[in-house]
């Protein structure tokens, strides 16, 4: 009698073990859309908890994104320096109670009334600029508008809930981009926006006020434009969406720039494959009227450019290429990668090295993945064509993050610092992500990755849970601790 009972249960859990990877499958097909629904509901939630526990200003650069988005909402003049006199006595006045520079590495907080006193004094001297720098203040402007007469501080956690929503924009993109890339691969599809919502870093800076989240929605959009247009070939439209898209991400903030050239290499491409004879170089020359046009009509980037070519002019080639060797990432590889993931407050708060450990094995194993993917294309490419446009967008992704990365170099040589900050790159989340997830599906069998999916999402959320209850509560509330 036992043993029966004893055969029954382990072909029970045989059976059970083996239904699952199909059970898996068939609710994902059958629930994408709440899947995704719940996946938003998800990105909102945590956005709202990190914009909640986080304290006040401790955002990068907070306190000025906040300020020059008020700028648009200050009343005309005579009113206007009165106005703009009353807002940063405001702003510094609640830094000084919640004792902001007590999680800075920049300066001790005041100690005393003299000392408080000559902070607010600094604050009220802060010149005003006549405009804001790029458009995305207007944005934030007219988000700030309804909550405009209430506490600053209440008006700061306002605008940070419309940066949680340009956060969900965001998530919404990677679904989309994952669902073109990975239509028959549901671990690949989900992945993709998984690892931007459960990625401390970037939750934390879109729970704040900056610049940088409309930067990267704009930008993701044109990734997706791009992916769309290897895969599904010429649409006038996505073109017009990449064009129109990779122009405000520039605008918004210059590291957007990375994709000028991309779109001018995609009209290149185009214009090689599909025309002949003269049309071809018409088609050249386009691609360079384009970039071109994005360059000039962004003062952001022209402004920039000119400050490079100053430079160059200035230190000569021979120094100008030194340092560009010397002044890339000199606190090490490890600093920038950890200030990728999860490098909080103001470059006050990282995580332990024991899961920076473990992060960089995961991303070394995608690198493996990388050589594997290569490998097996250049074997049995003539026997796999649906690799093709997955190999196209693939170099694509490489390109992007090329490009960024030279764009990061040459601002660090400019101003003579180390830029390589994990922040700076969110501009590039979509491809960074998609080369992340195109390595990992390389070195997982088929047949094991709804499960694989399933660790990933554990190992993630446990992730985001350790940095946000072991490091970033303790840090800013020291009862935690």
């Amino acid at each position: 009698m036992r043993v029966d009972r004893y055969l029954q249960s382990r072909l029970s859990f045989r059976s059970t073990l083996v239904s699952f990877p199909q059970t898996l499958r068939g609710w994902a097909s059958r629930r994408e859309v709440g899947l995704l629904a719940l996946l938003l509901a998800l990105a909102l939630a945590r956005g709202v908890v990190y914009s909640a526990v986080i304290p006040p200003w401790q955002v990068h650069d907070e306190p000025y994104h906040f300020y020059s988005a008020w700028i648009p909402l200050l009343p005309p003049a005579p009113q206007q320096d009165e106005a703009w006199r009353n807002l940063q006595t405001e702003i510094a006045s609640s830094m000084i109670q919640l004792r902001f520079w007590d999680y800075t590495p920049f300066e001790q907080s005041p100690q005393n009334a003299q000392e408080e006193h000559a902070r607010l004094e600094a604050a009220i001297r802060t010149r005003r600029p006549a405009e804001p720098r790029a458009f995305t203040y207007y944005l934030l402007s007219a988000a700030l508008y309804p909550a405009q007469h209430q506490d600053v501080v209440l008006q700061l956690y306002w605008a940070r809930l419309w940066s949680v929503v340009v956060n969900i924009g965001i998530i919404f993109l990677a679904v989309w981009a994952g669902k073109m890339l990975f239509r028959d691969d549901p671990f690949s599809r989900w992945l993709l926006p998984l690892l931007i919502v459960f990625h401390p870093q970037h939750t934390f800076i879109l729970a704040g006020v900056n610049d940088g989240g409309i930067a990267e929605l704009f930008a993701s959009a044109a990734v997706l434009a791009i992916i769309a247009l290897l895969l599904r070939g010429w649409r006038w439209t996505w073109f017009g969406l990449a064009v129109v898209c990779t122009a405000l991400a520039a605008a918004a903030k210059p590291p957007g720039a990375y994709l000028v050239p991309i779109v001018a290499l995609m009209i290149a491409i185009y214009a090689w494959q599909k025309l002949r004879g003269y049309w071809r170089w018409i088609g050249f020359v386009v691609g360079l009227a384009v970039l071109v046009g994005v360059v000039l009509a962004v003062p952001r980037i022209f402004i920039k450019i000119r400050l490079l070519e100053t430079y160059f002019n200035r230190v000569g080639p021979e120094e100008f290429f030194v340092s560009i060797i010397t002044t890339s990432a000199s606190r090490g590889f490890l600093w920038a990668f950890r200030s990728w993931w999860a490098f909080l407050g103001w470059e006050s708060l990282p995580v332990s090295d024991e899961w920076m450990w473990t992060l960089l094995v995961l991303t070394g194993a995608s690198v493996i993945g990388w050589g594997i993917f290569v490998w097996r294309y250049i074997r049995d490419r003539a026997s796999v064509p649906e690799d093709r446009p997955i190999w196209r967008v693939f170099w694509m992704f490489v390109l992007m993050l090329v490009m960024l990365g030279m764009l990061v170099v040459l601002q660090g040589t400019v101003w003579n610092e180390d830029t390589f900050v994990g922040r700076y790159f969110f501009v590039a989340m979509l491809p960074t992500v998609g080369l992340i997830v195109l390595g990992w599906r390389e070195i997982i069998p088929h047949h094991w990755r709804l499960e694989a999916l399933a660790a990933f999402t554990v190992f993630l959320f446990l992730f985001d849970a350790a940095v946000l209850l072991a490091h970033v509560v303790p840090f800013f509330y020291p009862l935690w601790r």
